[in-house]
């Protein structure tokens, strides 16, 4: 589906303001083509690194390189999955979440980096194409999750400033002097 899809970013009043950092990082000039590319600019980032560099962390930060595309991955379907609830008018109160249980339950040391990588790039492809089948309508109702009101479109942006996030501290990360290396 090559549908084009213009979406503007969303109002303030449309998130709580823990997200402001987030959504204002994320694209706004032709957003779904930037949003789709994401991932491929995070596969450029980390395309030369070592199974040592991808399975350290570089302090003060507790998560492998893994870990934070793990998180990424998680992120990607808990927000998706919110979009998805408010997009269709499913008033239900979608409960909060904690981010470090979910990535202390999954293996990230027998995983490659590719695959972890290749299924966010999936989620993300998959997310491309739900919005592009939702109307400018359903994107801009509104559902209850972690406690606060919030829109599918603030969520969708969400999202993209999350990728954002992460990739501009990934950045920081690889710039250190990699003797600073603290193996897990």
């Amino acid at each position: 589906m090559n549908k084009t899809v213009h979406v503007d970013p969303p109002n303030t009043d449309e998130y709580f303001h823990y997200y402001h950092e987030y959504i204002s990082k994320a694209p706004t000039k032709d957003f779904l083509k930037a949003f789709g590319y994401q991932i491929q600019e995070l596969r450029e980032q980390l395309a030369n690194l070592s199974e040592d560099e991808v399975n350290c962390t570089h302090a003060p930060y507790t998560w492998t390189l893994k870990q934070v595309i793990g998180h990424l991955i998680d992120v990607e379907r808990i927000f998706s999955y919110r979009m998805l609830r408010i997009a269709s008018r499913d008033t239900t109160p979608i409960p909060g979440y904690e981010q470090d249980a979910y990535v202390d339950c999954r293996d990230y040391v027998r995983v490659t980096m590719a695959d972890l990588l290749d299924e966010l790039e999936h989620l993300r492809s998959a997310n491309v194409l739900l919005v592009q089948r939702l109307s400018p309508e359903a994107l801009q109702w509104r559902g209850t999750a972690s406690g606060h009101s919030i829109s599918a479109r603030a969520n969708l942006f969400i999202l993209a400033g999350h990728v954002v996030h992460h990739a501009e501290i990934i950045q920081r990360r690889l710039t250190r002097d990699p003797n600073k290396y603290a193996h897990v």
